[in-house]
């Protein structure tokens, strides 16, 4: 016995097939839909197939385009019946398809004939449409045919995937789109669990989403994409209710390139950030437009004792830029790199001393300026204490020679330009020979850290020196009052003596000095004056021995 299955959506004509058929001694099956035929067809090897064009749930167009890949229906005959033959043409070139009747009057007769036909053997494929002559073309039919084609036509090129899937998620439609991204045709997706084309955890929220669908559209975030076939898509799921069916549309839009150029940002970001942390520089970044600090690592927050949120949006001129209109060699003068070394406010308002390398840059024709510091203040303080080392004397702690010379030139040169008098004082501790053999040469240091003493408290404007062995030297800056000679060897002779009231009781402490003024209108070196001092310190020495 014969097996034949009958696929159409209208009850009438199955019912009318299937009587006719079986009558004749045929195992009839019927499926009022594509998707109902194809699970039958999952377990049963009909001899004849009778299939409609036009049905829900996968129309006879792409289950014959199905059935064509079913290696167990090769020889299996497929007649379509149409209800549209009139309005379609006078041949149907369907794939898969072996012949077509339209569906008129006398459909159950040439059903039959065609049976019979294949039963014999003497039936031969034809493209051509039996019973076209008994039906007439309808105005409405043939609109929508018109209106299946253009939907057709828009949906087939559709940049995004589209599918519509049944309620329990099985694929009965795809466009090409959807077949391009998935790189399967439409018929190999078709009566399928769209769900299974996911993994794992997608497939998990693929489904808690359809759960969720009801009778309004849902739609998932740009940021919440699904994998697909190693794409990452976004879906947006509308439901769709009919007398008949209740589908999904699902489509489906490829952020494949999106996401990998946001993951790349991502990495690209999470890499400059690691490297900005992990150098050991304070760097900037500045918006050049709007001056403001709009990220900085770790090093840059310690140098100022601030957290990152009380550090961002503040404007660089509150910590490292000139202020001032004019004054910023990169946005003022169009320079791409700038160096200097400045002095900041650093942590707890201490001094900070660093190398600045302002460069500009620019990134999608925005400008913006990368500030790096380099904390240079260990080397200044090592700098500072180094040159006041080579200047200072360690026993007394005042200007060794060199210091003093160093400072005593600038200061000529101020009072040149000032036309204001200075005067040197000369000075020479006495006896300081006959104190180191006597009492030793601790008792010696004491004397000239104790001259040291007298000579830097005369005015603590004034530049004090030893200039080695029993030698001071001070100069003593700006005074004008022709009396100042002998002021300066009154206060002086009043704090010697003020000081031997308070001296070792084995020896007073003696100073011999002279006195020397500087004019600015005859001027003359540092070493001119010191000459001159020395002179009038001797004379001075040798009245004290004379008396």
């Amino acid at each position: 016995m014969k097996k034949i299955l009958i696929i159409d959506n209208n009850p009438v004509i199955l019912k009318l097939l299937s009587s006719t058929l079986e009558n004749e001694g045929y195992d009839v099956l019927t499926a009022c839909d594509g998707l109902t035929a194809f699970d039958i067809l999952q377990h049963h090897v009909p001899d004849i197939i009778f299939l409609d064009l036009i049905m829900p749930n996968i129309n006879g167009e792409q289950l014959s385009r199905m059935m064509c890949d079913m290696e167990s229906l090769q020889n299996t005959p497929v007649i379509l019946i149409s209800g549209v033959a009139a309005e379609a043409g006078k041949h149907c070139d369907l794939k898969g398809i072996d012949g077509c009747i339209a569906k008129g009057p006398n459909l159950k007769t040439f059903v039959l004939e065609i049976v019979r036909k294949l039963d014999s053997g003497s039936y031969k494929t034809t493209a051509e449409v039996t019973g076209r002559d008994e039906v007439y073309p309808r105005e409405v039919s043939q609109e929508l045919l018109a209106t299946n084609h253009h939907l057709k036509v828009v949906l087939q090129n559709m940049n995004d995937g589209m599918v519509e899937i049944t309620r329990d998620n099985r694929v009965i439609f795809a466009n090409r789109a959807i077949s391009d991204l998935i790189g399967l045709p439409e018929e190999k997706l078709l009566a399928i669990d769209f769900t299974e084309l996911f993994q794992r955890d997608d497939k998990q929220r693929l489904c808690e989403i359809l759960k969720n669908v009801t009778d309004a559209p849902v739609t998932t975030e740009q940021n919440e994409t699904l994998l697909l076939n190693k794409k990452h898509v976004t879906l947006q799921l509308i439901p769709i209710s009919s007398r008949e069916t209740h589908s999904i549309i699902v489509i489906l839009r490829d952020m494949t390139e999106k996401v990998e150029a946001e993951n790349e940002l991502r990495e690209i970001k999470n890499y400059l950030a690691s490297v900005l942390a992990s150098v050991q520089v304070g760097i900037f970044i500045v918006d050049a437009e709007t001056r403001t600090i709009i990220d900085a690592n770790p090093v840059a927050l310690e140098m100022f004792g601030l957290e990152k949120k009380e550090l961002l949006g503040r404007r660089c001129y509150d910590f490292a830029c000139p202020k001032a209109p004019g004054d910023c060699p990169i946005l003022d003068n169009d320079e791409v790199r700038y160096k200097t070394v400045q002095t900041l406010v650093g942590r707890n308002g201490s001094d900070l001393f660093v190398h600045k390398t302002a460069t500009s840059c620019k990134i999608n024709n925005k400008k913006y300026i990368v500030e790096s510091l380099v904390d240079i203040t260990e080397q200044k303080v090592l700098e500072e204490k180094l040159r006041t080392q080579s200047i200072t004397d360690d026993m007394t702690g005042l200007l060794n020679r060199r210091g003093f010379f160093m400072m005593a030139k600038k200061q000529l040169k101020i009072a040149d330009r000032s036309q204001k008098p200075l005067y040197l004082l000369f000075a020479d501790v006495d006896n300081l020979k006959w104190i180191n053999d006597t009492f030793g040469h601790e008792a010696g240091d004491k004397i000239l850290v104790q001259a040291s003493k007298i000579l830097s408290s005369v005015r603590s404007s004034d530049i004090v020196g030893r200039l080695g062995g029993d030698e001071f030297a001070i100069l003593v800056v700006g005074n004008e009052d022709s009396e100042s000679k002998a002021h300066i060897e009154k206060r002086f002779g009043d704090l010697l003596e003020q000081a031997n009231t308070q001296c070792d009781d084995r020896f007073s402490l003696s100073i011999s000095y002279g006195v020397v003024r500087y004019d600015p209108a005859s001027p003359s070196s540092i070493e001119e004056l010191l000459s001159q001092g020395d002179k009038l310190m001797y004379a001075s020495k040798n009245e004290k021995r004379s008396v």
